[in-house]
């Protein structure tokens, strides 16, 4: 996790399923994220959450790291994205 533009740093968390919602053509899912222990979140994200947005064939068309519900300046990296998808992909299956 990390702000835009700023210097990649990876994080470990597991993931839990919170709800997925239907939304006209796109099913949003929402992730709750944990961090391992040894781990803390970046300063300034107080009440990290995950949204994949996903369309109607279960293609994952965006991931969102919130904060506190809503979005915010922080970015997954790439691994972390890659670890997110392959969470999700049994869910939409």
């Amino acid at each position: 996790m990390m702000k835009y533009g700023a210097e990649p740093i990876e994080h470990r968390f597991t993931l839990s399923f919170k709800e997925m919602e239907q939304r006209g053509q796109w099913q949003d899912i929402y992730l709750g994220i944990h961090m391992e222990n040894g781990e803390s979140y970046p300063e300034d994200l107080l009440d990290p959450s995950v949204l994949v947005i996903c369309n109607q064939d279960g293609d994952i068309v965006q991931i969102v790291l919130q904060d506190e519900g809503c979005d915010c300046e922080f970015q997954f990296t790439l691994s972390e994205k890659s670890q997110i998808e392959s969470f999700v992909q049994p869910i939409v299956a």
